[in-house]
């Protein structure tokens, strides 16, 4: 879950169903085989970022505490580690909100091998929402 691949499906059923989600990658895992750059690198989150003064990881973890999930992050920086905590004195605005679901949305990991035609996920509509 980031802003980039917000999953709002999966995210209203698990609200609904008392489960707590977790993002993991909330920033897109650049330099991972499944990563992308296009939460780090996206205009808006960086617009978003440069009006409050935070970056634009910032914005996405902020994000994703509004959505109500938690996110789990890795970083050996120490000065990221800090900036990752530096989110709870803040908050999106309406405007960054309707911003942030603007954004086009695309899967980190498409999982083509997971659809076959006699299993239960034929087209990649079965297996993920959009």
């Amino acid at each position: 879950m980031n802003p980039a691949w917000q999953q709002r499906k999966l995210v209203e059923f698990c609200k609904s169903k008392s489960i707590i989600v977790t993002a993991f990658s909330p920033l897109g895992a650049v330099g991972s085989s499944w990563g992308t750059n296009q939460v780090m690198n996206n205009e808006a989150l960086k617009q978003i970022a440069a009006a409050h003064g935070k970056t634009v990881a910032q914005v996405c973890l902020r994000w994703i505490i509004e959505q109500g999930a938690t996110a789990a992050v890795k970083s050996f920086n120490k000065e990221r580690l800090k900036d990752n905590l530096e989110i709870f004195d803040w908050a999106l605005t309406d405007d960054d909100h309707d911003k942030i679901r603007q954004i086009p949305q695309r899967r980190m990991m498409p999982r083509d091998d997971f659809i076959i035609p006699h299993g239960p996920f034929k087209t990649p509509e079965d297996l993920w929402d959009e």
